[in-house]
């Protein structure tokens, strides 16, 4: 088989524009994690788009892999019309943000391509985080409260999340606890865009690695994130995977709730939620792609994740881990080790 590997930043996504520094790091971290994975499956042909302005610091050693180098000026929807007939299927990663992932997810099926990442319509309830949040919540999941923007909703002796409905990580998330506050964050949020407005629960920010299939969902590990606040903005500094087994039962279950609301998730898939001082577990969003996390997990538990999923639709993963340690996602230096 002939696939390509599309990571939005690192393979010509801004081609034209300035790169985003908070996302490329990133990038970088799931789409080598991802090829690693992807070289070691015999039979299988590798294209992997990258931006040229990485080339200089790109240093793979991979070799059984072909790089598509997008040069500036190039118009990337042209550009792959041109070489469709050159791959059978597509790995997409792509942030949510003003429905990249979407439109990329509509593009490659338009070519009649297999991807290996969830539908479009599981994507389009996705990346919208209210109508997420309204669809789980129907299904009987416990959601942090979510509501469009409205300033008089806004109580200032009450510590306050504002987001853009479609954001990505950390991506315009905000921390409001005075109205001072507020007004220092107000100037930067973008007039076209829609805002989501969530109390500040305390607690432990984490996420969930899954796959998903038909409705079924297989739970892999848990993960903590480690944030930190700048300018009143939160920042994802690093992921620890594979922190705790004393809820896996709770997580399994939980993972199938989400995989009977939404069936057509596919692939892996990143489930963020808080767990409350009260034990709690309150769903914050769900990535319909590769996390910063999958980073870390053939490390941590020896699985190759990648040819899992492409052995999906054929046969339920095997999830046999050949170890059990936590291992550090350290997504400011670039790079996953064991903590």
């Amino acid at each position: 088989m002939r696939l390509l590997v599309f990571e939005f930043i690192t393979g010509g996504g801004f081609i034209n524009q300035p790169l985003p520094q908070s996302l490329l790091q990133e990038g970088h971290l799931m789409r080598n994690a991802l090829l690693d994975d992807l070289c070691s499956i015999t039979d299988l042909e590798l294209l992997v788009l990258q931006d040229e302005r990485l080339i200089l610091i790109e240093q793979s050693p991979m070799t059984n892999l072909q790089y598509l180098i997008i040069a500036q000026e190039i118009d990337l929807h042209v550009f792959l019309s041109a070489r469709q007939t050159d791959y059978d299927a597509v790995w997409l990663i792509a942030p949510e943000t003003e429905g990249i992932l979407v439109q990329w997810c509509q593009f490659f099926s338009q070519q009649g391509k297999y991807l290996y990442t969830s539908s479009q319509q599981a994507v389009t309830i996705c990346q919208d985080k209210l109508a997420t949040s309204e669809k789980l919540q129907t299904a009987g999941i416990a959601c942090v409260p979510s509501h469009l923007y409205d300033l008089s909703l806004l109580e200032f002796a009450t510590s306050w999340v504002i987001k853009a409905n479609d954001s990505v990580g950390c991506d315009q998330v905000y921390l409001i606890e005075s109205e001072q506050d507020w007004k220092n964050v107000l100037p930067g949020l973008q007039a076209e865009k829609t805002y989501i407005i969530q109390p500040y629960i305390t607690g432990q920010t984490l996420s969930l690695s899954c796959l998903f299939n038909q409705g079924k969902a297989y739970y892999i590990c848990c993960n903590q994130q480690h944030t930190y606040i700048e300018q009143q903005q939160f920042v994802l500094s690093a992921c620890t995977v594979n922190i705790q087994d004393k809820n896996i039962q709770i997580y399994h279950a939980l993972c199938q709730q989400i995989a009977d609301a939404i069936p057509q998730l596919f692939g892996y898939v990143g489930i963020d939620f808080i767990e409350t001082e009260a034990g709690e577990n309150l769903i914050l969003e769900i990535n319909p792609r590769l996390t910063t996390s999958y980073a870390g997990i053939k490390a941590a538990l020896g699985l190759n994740l990648a040819e899992l999923v492409i052995n999906l639709p054929n046969e339920p993963p095997e999830l046999k881990k050949i170890r059990n340690q936590q291992v550090l996602v350290d997504i400011e230096q670039g790079y996953a080790h064991a903590s």
